[in-house]
C-alpha cells in the first residue's frame, strides 16, 4: 500500500506541486484582489451578500422571494453569509463574507484543475488504447454482449483516428497547466459561483468515462447536483445516453434497445436517466415545497428580460448589460414581459434544435474518451451561442474544455483573445464607453466566429469521416489564425477612435466643464496660470490644460512643523510674486493638508492682495488674484473725479497665434465722473503704428463711471499682430481719452505725459 501510494506521488508529484501553487495564488488573491480593478468593482459577491442580507427582512428564497438560480446555489449561499455575519465586521464591511465565500469557491475550483488533469489522462490513454472490442473482458465498463451484433446497427463509420499534438510536457500535466495559468478561471471565482457548476460538471464526465462499473451512477448524480446549481450539467444527459451503449439507428430499436443481454440495450441509460430525475426531485423539492411555482422562476426570468452582450441583443437593439429588470421580492412582475423581442424565439430554438439532434445523431465513435469530451464542449458552446445574453463568467466552461482538447499555441491564442474580448466588452464598453456600440458590435462578432470555430475543431477531431475530419481540422486552423489575427488587429486601429470617445465622455461628465472652457479662453493670456490647494482640481483640470497652462498645487507641509497657514502664505506670496493667476476651489474636497478646511484664508486677507474677478462655475469657483507690488512706479490718469491708477500691468506675445495678449489692472481712489476710452498702440522702433485697439474698459462692459472705488478692474486686450512681424524691440503706449482728448498721465517721478510707455520685446 505504502509502495503504491509513494509510486503515485512520484508519477504525479509535478501536478501536486502546480496545485499547491495553484491554490496558494488563489487564497491570496481572495484576501488582496477584486474584480473590476481600478475601472469598477465588478462581482456577484455583492449581489450575493445583498440577497443574505434580506433574510433578516423575513424573505425566504422559493417562499417569498424568487430567484434567477436552482436552489442548491442558496442552500450552499446564504448559510455562509450567515456565518460570516456573526465575526465583527472590519471597516470593509464585505470582508468576511468575501472571504468565506470565495474559499468555498476554491474547494471547488481546486478540484475542477484535479478533474482536468485526470480528464486529460483519460484523454491521453484513450488515443494509446486499441480500439475495445465489442466482447465483454474483465475490465469493460459495458454489460455483456450476445455473440450477434449487425454490422449495419449504427451505420458505424471508420474512426477518425484524431492524434493530438505531441506537447513538450506531459499531456495531462500540460493541460492543468495551462488551465492554471489562466487569468479568466481566476478572475471568475473571485466574483461569480461558476467554480461550483463547472465542478459538477467535469465531475459528472470524469465518473462517466472512469473505468469503475458504478462510477456512471456517480455521473448521474453529479448531473443533478450540477443541473440543482445551475442548468448547464443537463448537458450530460444525453452524452451519458450515447456513453452507456445506445445506438440511434432502426435495427438498434428493433435489435438492442430492449434486449437486456446486447451492448446497446437502454438499461443503464435508462438508470441514469431515472437517477438524474430522482436526485432533483429529491433534493429540490425540499427547498422548494413552500412554494413548487417558484421552483421555475430561473426559467421566468429568462423569459422576461432582454436579451445581452449578444448577437440576439444586437439584433434587438439592446445595448446594456444582463441584469435581471425586477427586484427579487416583486413575485407579481415574474408574470410580466419587461422586453418585447423582435426576434422569433421559437424558430430560433427549433433551429439550434435541429442542429444539436443532427450533431448528436452522428456516427462517432462513442468507445473512445475523446467524442463525450469533445462533445461536452460542443454542447456548452451551442448553449451559449443560443442563450439570449452572453455573461463574461461564461468563458470558464469554454476555457475548461479547450485545455483539455486544445492545449496549443492556437488553442492558447484563441482564449487569449475570448479573454480579451471579455475586459473590452465588460469593462471598456458597459462601463467606460456605453455610448459607443460599435464596441459591443466588434466584441460580439468576434466572439461569436471563435466559438463557431471552436464547435468545428472539436468536431474535426472526432467527425467520423477521417478524411473529411483532416479538412475541418486544416480549414478550422486556418480560419482560427485569420479570425485572431483580425481581431487583433482591430484594437490598435480602434483605440484612436476609442481614446476620443473616452475623453468626449469625460468631457461630458466633468463636473466643472464651464470653469475649464473659461480657462481655455484665457489660454493666451498672461494671467493663465491655475493654483489650487486641491490635489483633486489638478486631477480633473491637468488633463484638459496641460498643453497651455501652469497648474500649481499649494503644498502646506513643513519639516519644521509650522501651521498650514503660515506655509500655505508663503507659498502663496511667492507665486503671487511672479505674476496673476487664477485660484481654483471646489467645496468638499480635501485639502494637501488632508483637511477640509482651507489654509489660504491668510493670504487673502492681505491688503495688497486684489481679486479683480470671480465666477462660480457649477461646483468649482474661480478667482483672479493679483499681488500688488511695493515700491513701484505709480501711473495715474487724472481722470475727472477722481484719478484711475494702473495697478498693474501683464503682456505675453503668442507667435503661432501673431497676438499680443494684454492685460491692464485699473483702480479708481474716488468715483469717475466720465466714461474714458483706453487706447493701446504698438509702434516699430521708427515709430510706425503696427496695431491697435480702442475701447471702453473690459471690452466696453465696466465703463469708467461705473467703476467702485477701490475695486480692482481686470482689462483685457488682444492686439492682432501682422504675420510678418520682425523680431525687436517695440513700443506700447498705453493711456485714456474722452472726447478726443486725451486725459494727462502721472507718472511716480512727479512728470506727465499722455500716453504710459513700455517697451515690448519680440522674438522669432
Amino acid at each position: 500500500m505504502i509502495n503504491n501510494l509513494r509510486a503515485a506521488w512520484q508519477r504525479h508529484n509535478l501536478f501536486w506541486m502546480l496545485f499547491l501553487l495553484f491554490v496558494v495564488f488563489r487564497v491570496l488573491a481572495i484576501l488582496l484582489f477584486r474584480p473590476g480593478g481600478f475601472i469598477s468593482d465588478a462581482s456577484d459577491y455583492d449581489f450575493y451578500m445583498t440577497w443574505g442580507q434580506l433574510t433578516p427582512m423575513g424573505y425566504r428564497a422559493y417562499e417569498n422571494l424568487w430567484t434567477a438560480y436552482p436552489p442548491l446555489f442558496p442552500l450552499i449561499m446564504l448559510p455562509i453569509f450567515e456565518w460570516s455575519s456573526r465575526i465583527p465586521p472590519w471597516i470593509e464591511p464585505r470582508f468576511f463574507f468575501h472571504t468565506l465565500f470565495g474559499l468555498t469557491l476554491l474547494l471547488f475550483e481546486a478540484a475542477n484543475l484535479i478533474l482536468i488533469y485526470r480528464l486529460a489522462h483519460g484523454l491521453v490513454n484513450g488515443e494509446q488504447l486499441p480500439v475495445v472490442s465489442s466482447q465483454p473482458s474483465a475490465t469493460d465498463h459495458r454489460l455483456p454482449t450476445t455473440d450477434y451484433r449487425p454490422p449495419t446497427t449504427d451505420h458505424q463509420l471508420p474512426t477518425t483516428n484524431y492524434q493530438p499534438p505531441a506537447p513538450t510536457l506531459h499531456a495531462p500535466l500540460l493541460s492543468a497547466l495551462l488551465y492554471a495559468l489562466l487569468f479568466t478561471p481566476l478572475y471568475t471565482m473571485l466574483g461569480w459561483f461558476e467554480p461550483m457548476p463547472l465542478f459538477f460538471m467535469l465531475i459528472g464526465l470524469e465518473l462517466l468515462l472512469s473505468q469503475s462499473r458504478m462510477g456512471w451512477l456517480g455521473s448521474a448524480v453529479a448531473a443533478a447536483l450540477g443541473f440543482l446549481t445551475k442548468l448547464t450539467p443537463i448537458l450530460l444527459l444525453p452524452i451519458a445516453v450515447r456513453w452507456l451503449g445506445s445506438r440511434l439507428s432502426w435495427q438498434a430499436a428493433r435489435y438492442e434497445w430492449f434486449d437486456r443481454q446486447a451492448s446497446g440495450n437502454l438499461l443503464r441509460p435508462v438508470i441514469y436517466v431515472l437517477i438524474f430525475v430522482g436526485g432533483v426531485v429529491a433534493i429540490g423539492y425540499p427547498v422548494v415545497r413552500q412554494n413548487p411555482a417558484l421552483a421555475l422562476s430561473s426559467f421566468q426570468v429568462q423569459g422576461l428580460r432582454p436579451p445581452w452582450q449578444s448577437i440576439w441583443a444586437l439584433i434587438d437593439g439592446f445595448y446594456g448589460y444582463g441584469l435581471v429588470p425586477i427586484d427579487m421580492r416583486n413575485l407579481v412582475s415574474l408574470e410580466t414581459l419587461t422586453w418585447e423581442s423582435r426576434i422569433p424565439w421559437r424558430l430560433v430554438s427549433l433551429a439550434f434544435v435541429g442542429i444539436y439532434l443532427w450533431l448528436y445523431t452522428r456516427p462517432y465513435d462513442w468507445e473512445r474518451p475523446r467524442t463525450p469530451v469533445a462533445f461536452a464542449g460542443i454542447s456548452v458552446i451551442l448553449l451559449f451561442l443560443y442563450s439570449k445574453g452572453w455573461s463574461p463568467q461564461f468563458l470558464v466552461w469554454v476555457l475548461a474544455f479547450v485545455v483539455l482538447l486544445l492545449p496549443t499555441w492556437r488553442g492558447m491564442a484563441v482564449v487569449s483573445v475570448l479573454a480579451l474580448t471579455n475586459v473590452i466588452e465588460s469593462h471598456v464598453f458597459l462601463v467606460l464607453l456605453p455610448d459607443e456600440r460599435w464596441i459591443l458590435w466588434y466584441t460580439v462578432a468576434v466572439r461569436t466566429l471563435l466559438l463557431v470555430l471552436l464547435i468545428a475543431e472539436f468536431l474535426g477531431q472526432i467527425w467520423p469521416h477521417p478524411e473529411r475530419a483532416r479538412q475541418i481540422r486544416l480549414t478550422n486552423s486556418w480560419l482560427s489564425w485569420s479570425a485572431i489575427g483580425v481581431g487583433l488587429l482591430a484594437i490598435p486601429v480602434a483605440m484612436p477612435a476609442a481614446a476620443e470617445a473616452y475623453e468626449e465622455r469625460r468631457w461630458r461628465e466633468h463636473p466643472c466643464q464651464e470653469a475649464i472652457s473659461f480657462l481655455r479662453e484665457q489660454a493666451g493670456w498672461p494671467d493663465s496660470r491655475v493654483v489650487t490647494e486641491q490635489v483633486g482640481i489638478w486631477q480633473d483640470f491637468y488633463p484638459w490644460l496641460a498643453k497651455n497652462h501652469a497648474i500649481d498645487i499649494v503644498d502646506v507641509y513643513s519639516p519644521l512643523d509650522e501651521s498650514p497657514e503660515v506655509v500655505a502664505l508663503a507659498r502663496l506670496n511667492a507665486l503671487a510674486d511672479e505674476g496673476p493667476f487664477w485660484w481654483v476651489h471646489r467645496p468638499g474636497e480635501v485639502m494637501t493638508s488632508g483637511r477640509q478646511m482651507s489654509s489660504a484664508s491668510s493670504f487673502f486677507a492681505q491688503p495688497n492682495v486684489h481679486i479683480p474677478e470671480r465666477y462660480m462655475f457649477g461646483e468649482c469657483t474661480l478667482t483672479q488674484v493679483i499681488l500688488e507690488g511695493e515700491g513701484e512706479e505709480r501711473k495715474r490718469v487724472q481722470a475727472v473725479g477722481g484719478p484711475i491708477e494702473l495697478v498693474d500691468m501683464q503682456m505675453n506675445v503668442s507667435r503661432p497665434h501673431n497676438t499680443l495678449y494684454l492685460i491692464l489692472y485699473w483702480q479708481a481712489e474716488e468715483k469717475v465722473g466720465e466714461s474714458y476710452t483706453v487706447f493701446t498702440q504698438l509702434f516699430d522702433q521708427e515709430m510706425t503704428l503696427i496695431a491697435q485697439q480702442d475701447n471702453l474698459p473690459v471690452e466696453g462692459l465696466a465703463p469708467t463711471d461705473t467703476w467702485e472705488p477701490g475695486k480692482l478692474i481686470r482689462d483685457p486686450y488682444r492686439l492682432s499682430l501682422p504675420d510678418d512681424l520682425a523680431a525687436g524691440r517695440y513700443t506700447l503706449l498705453v493711456g485714456m481719452y474722452q472726447g478726443g482728448q486725451r486725459a494727462a498721465i502721472e507718472h511716480g517721478d512727479g512728470t506727465r505725459s499722455d500716453a504710459m510707455r513700455f517697451v515690448v520685446e519680440m522674438s522669432d
